[in-house]
């Protein structure tokens, strides 16, 4: 018997076990970020919209219970957020900002429409639209429509909405679950980028100014992610 070949043979056997059970580890070390894929990497400001988009043609109805269309603000930059007067987080901080953004631009703000449209409008009645949005500010816009041009409005911004069940026996205890994103739209009626809940104000307001000054377009933002990667907020 070749006891020293037999020997090398059982210290080879040796070495793969342990190169087998390192390799075995790093795997499960890495297991975690394999599963997880590419992670991307956090970026503050906004999104832009890689070919400028037309915004909807449709017809909303305002606060003062008016018919309001895109055109009729053309010229003005938009300030544009999805939501309702019932929601009791997101939209009232959307709202918040809007008004710290106003108050960052100064004079520059008379070239800027501020708006809200509400995806709830069985509750949000012009009335209620009005009382919401002029707490914040006089001069911003509250709109809402039917449901069909309120899915045809906030699709068209890639964004979604939908009416959750009532949490208890009446029926207008619902919340509605939508995109949190402020939406601008430059003063010749493109949609130019958007900005997701928890923007800093000072980011938003730079999109403004540039998209302002430069006629329409901002460079202050970032290349789209897709629609599917929406923040959709349920408060």
């Amino acid at each position: 018997m070749d006891t020293k070949s037999d020997g090398f043979k059982v210290l080879l056997g040796v070495i793969g076990g342990i190169v087998a059970i390192v390799v075995f580890g790093l795997v499960l070390s890495f297991a975690p970020e394999l599963a997880r894929g590419t992670q991307p990497t956090p970026t503050p400001g906004g999104i832009s919209v890689g070919q400028y988009r037309g915004v909807p043609n449709v017809t909303l109805i305002d606060q003062d219970n008016r018919p309001i269309t895109f055109d009729n603000l053309r010229g003005r930059a938009v300030v544009l957020a999805f939501g309702y007067t019932h929601c009791p987080d997101v939209c009232p901080l959307f709202m918040s900002d809007m008004r710290k953004i106003k108050q960052a631009l100064g004079s520059e703000s008379d070239k800027v429409a501020f708006m809200l449209i509400s995806v709830d409008p069985k509750r949000d009645t012009p009335e209620a639209l009005k009382r919401y949005v002029t707490a914040f500010d006089p001069s911003f816009i509250g709109a809402t429509a039917d449901d069909a041009t309120l899915q045809k409005t906030v699709y068209a911004f890639d964004g979604v909405y939908e009416i959750q069940k009532p949490t208890g026996n009446d029926p207008n205890s619902y919340t509605v679950a939508h995109t949190a994103f402020i939406y601008l739209i430059g003063p010749d009626g493109k949609w130019k980028s958007k900005f997701p809940f928890g923007t800093p104000v000072n980011a938003v307001v730079s999109g403004v100014r540039d998209v302002l000054r430069a006629g329409g377009t901002s460079n202050t933002t970032m290349k789209m992610s897709s629609p599917l990667t929406s923040p959709l907020q349920s408060p």
